[in-house]
């Protein structure tokens, strides 16, 4: 799977790169993300990406051409890169949005808005479409844009040590399908580990048993319990 990543700020994604289990799928070539900076398309002196909203108001909006420039660059040599503005107005990016990415893309273009949003003729005009992490609003998208890469590549065969890891995961649609439920997301059973008595709060006496067949039926009378608040 290749990642290009349009940012101001490349350096931002420098150490989660190289760290953990993304880390090692760039290392081994499972993930390849490529950082593009719009203010190398940008023209004057200055490389100037942003500008003031027409109409007034606060802060500086980034402009349509530098990032216009940087995404056909991309498209130059990967023409089916599916491009993503990360905005407030986007669409929820979910769990089956990560299932979709993974099924339908090779290559996926990650725009990353800062300062006060993103003209909004890159949202019509450049990119496929606009997506959200939730209901709030972060300084950039390169925080969005770093959550998305690690969601989608650790559904990539090869990506997890274990690939039973991805078995009845919070918000797993078979899961979500097996249950009583299925008006509501699927979440995982609650985890445990080491002391089993931790100041007085020990580990449910089911998990110690042995008992598979308990321990499976617990776990999932447990996820059923869980709703969002």
């Amino acid at each position: 799977m290749k990642f290009h990543i349009v940012t101001l700020f490349p350096e931002f994604f420098e150490s989660p790169l190289k760290s953990s289990l993304l880390g090692k799928a760039v290392a081994s070539g499972t993930v390849t993300v490529n950082l593009i900076n719009p203010r190398d398309f940008a023209e004057g002196k200055h490389r100037k990406v942003d500008d003031t909203p027409y109409g007034g108001g606060a802060g500086m909006v980034m402009m349509v051409e530098p990032i216009a420039l940087a995404v056909e660059l991309i498209r130059a040599t990967e023409p089916d890169t599916h491009v993503a503005l990360l905005a407030a107005r986007g669409k929820l990016f979910d769990q089956q949005l990560v299932r979709d990415y993974v099924a339908r893309y090779k290559s996926i273009t990650l725009i990353c808005g800062h300062y006060e949003g993103v003209d909004e003729r890159v949202a019509e005009h450049v990119a496929n479409e606009s997506v959200r992490l939730g209901n709030f609003v972060l300084s950039g998208g390169e925080p969005a844009a770093l959550t998305i890469i690690d969601a989608v590549a650790r559904r990539l065969p090869g990506f997890m040590g274990n690939s039973e890891s991805l078995q009845h995961e919070s918000f797993d649609e078979a899961a979500s399908e097996n249950s009583a439920d299925t008006g509501r997301p699927h979440f995982e059973h609650a985890q445990y580990t080491r002391p089993e008595d931790w100041r007085g709060h020990k580990v449910p006496e089911i998990l110690l048993s042995g008992n598979h067949a308990k321990i499976s039926a617990w776990r999932k009378e447990n996820a059923a319990k869980t709703r969002f608040h």
